[in-house]
């Protein structure tokens, strides 16, 4: 690692956003030098293609899309007369009505994977912004855990009368997910029967469905009404900016969700235009490329220091280890080189009193990004507890550019205990004040640093083979469960499967 006085700012930015990759201990030569070898030389071409929505899925037989979903394809494009957007206004206007009569006060968004951890982050992050005016609230649930136990949570504090349930699934017939809505049914029971209603009634009036497969929906009971589609080729870790966000919209407004695809639009114009030198993405991906192939670090800790960003480490968790955690190329042949880093991570000030013992002085190494919001606006109390929050948002700033620096420079102290050996390469994503502008802006980001980073190792981030393979032992496992397979697996799932 480069010594204080060594180290050269290195910076990039976007309409407040900025990257600075000063302790990533790169000049912008050995960078260039570094991205000449590695990317390949249609990159460009390749980056163009992904744009326009022609970049390939070679394994599944289809183009990559879901950039058009904040732009050409967008959901909001048309406010007036789109149906997405007018099912949220009728949702957060109190207009819509259950079966019984009533108006919908909960909203539980059933989905697992990219019909989950993307509308849970960002309806999290972005809740202070609802923009649409709302005399009606409505709260806002996530499940997606096929134990039931997050419906174990919800539940008892939603009524079935006034809960309405998106059912989020690309293909609809995820097997976690209809887990959920299996035991939903059961619940629902006992209010409609007392009330002379049938499933159908609860299907017509507490259900909203997103999916890829509207003749699924339609064979399940969805009437077209409340159904929401999106392109097959929109992947679901990439599909927030779809009708997949529709509970990001309902938490937040038609015009927050609005503004989040604008931000993302215009990363998605900087990573296609912005030279090397100033490109977020790019920047990003070449520099975990680097961790990775020539320093051999494995993985990367996603530190985030402000409340609203507590989802982030788990929703880039997926998009990049199920984007680039392969061992074969687009072409299905076997490699025998590093590819995707362990992406982990968490909450910042929480983890300076958990794990970061560890990063400091434990054997490992690791890289980092470190995220932070300088500053935070909160008209909506007095002006004394504004100052005391914006006091918080300065302790959080310190801490994340103290912690920062003694991983890059380390610390020699007079004893083992206080030494620090420092020399852990990371990224600070700052952000001047969180809108749904940056936010779409820097998910975007990441994004884009995925795919150059699969574009670089020659993988496939549009396919997760992995994840179908491990589902469909599952259902063989399952069957011998229930007694409709004699199917025989190794010693220790037998003695966990043995009766008694």
């Amino acid at each position: 690692m480069r010594t204080e006085s060594e180290l050269a700012l290195q910076l990039a930015s976007l309409d407040g956003l900025k990257l600075d990759w000063s302790y990533q201990n790169l000049s912008i030569a050995e960078l260039e030098q570094f991205a000449s070898k590695r990317l390949p030389s249609n990159f460009a071409e390749l980056r163009e293609q992904l744009m326009n929505g022609e970049f390939e899925n070679k394994t599944e037989g289809r183009k990559v899309a879901h950039v058009l979903s904040r732009g050409r394809d967008s959901v909001v494009k048309d406010l007036k007369n789109s149906k997405f957007a007018n099912l949220v206004r009728k949702v957060r206007s109190g207009n819509w009505l259950g079966a019984t009569g009533k108006p919908i006060t909960d909203i539980v968004n059933v989905g697992v994977g990219g019909s989950d951890l993307g509308p849970l982050m960002t309806s999290f992050a972005l809740a202070e912004f609802a923009s649409d005016v709302q005399q009606h609230e409505v709260r806002t649930h996530f499940v997606s855990s096929m134990d039931g136990g997050q419906l174990y949570a919800v539940l008892p504090v939603v009524n079935p009368e006034t809960t309405l349930f998106i059912v989020a699934s690309k293909s609809f017939g995820t097997i976690d997910t209809f887990a959920n809505i299996d035991t939903v049914i059961e619940w629902i029971q006992p209010a409609f029967n007392k009330a002379g209603k049938q499933t159908q009634d609860w299907l017509n009036a507490h259900v909203v469905g997103l999916s890829a497969s509207p003749q699924a929906m339609t064979d399940y009971g969805i009437p077209a009404a409340h159904q929401l589609t999106f392109s097959q080729a929109v992947g679901g870790r990439f599909s927030m900016w779809s009708s997949i966000g529709f509970a990001i919209a309902t938490t937040c407004g038609v015009r927050v969700f609005e503004r989040l695809l604008a931000g993302a639009k215009a990363m998605d114009e900087h990573f296609l235009h912005a030279q090397m030198q100033d490109n977020i993405p790019l920047i990003m991906a070449l520099t975990g490329v680097y961790n990775r192939e020539i320093r051999g670090i494995n993985n990367l800790a996603i530190l985030p220091y402000d409340g609203r960003f507590r989802h982030l480490p788990s929703y880039l968790q997926q998009l990049d280890m199920e984007s680039n955690g392969k061992q074969c190329d687009h072409d299905g042949k076997t490699i025998d080189y590093p590819t995707g880093p362990i992406i982990w991570g968490g909450f910042g000030p929480n983890g300076q009193h958990a794990f970061f013992q560890h990063l400091h002085q434990g054997y490992d190494a690791f890289s980092a990004d470190f995220v932070l919001v300088k500053r935070r606006e909160a008209a909506k109390f007095t002006e004394s507890v504004q100052d005391a929050l914006a006091a918080q948002q300065d302790l959080s700033v310190a801490n994340c550019l103290a912690h920062r620096r003694l991983m890059a420079f380390g610390y020699q102290g007079d004893s083992p205990r206080d030494c620090y050996p420092g020399g852990h390469p990371s990224n600070l994503l700052a952000i001047d004040e969180l809108t749904p502008e940056t936010f779409g802006a820097l998910i975007a980001a990441y994004e884009h640093k995925v795919f150059t980073q699969g574009v670089i190792w020659q993988l496939n981030s549009f396919d997760q083979p992995g994840v179908e393979r491990g589902k469909k032992i599952a259902v063989d496992v399952l069957k011998r469960m229930r007694g409709e397979s004699d199917t025989q697996f190794d010693a220790s799932t037998e003695a966990v499967l043995a009766k008694g």
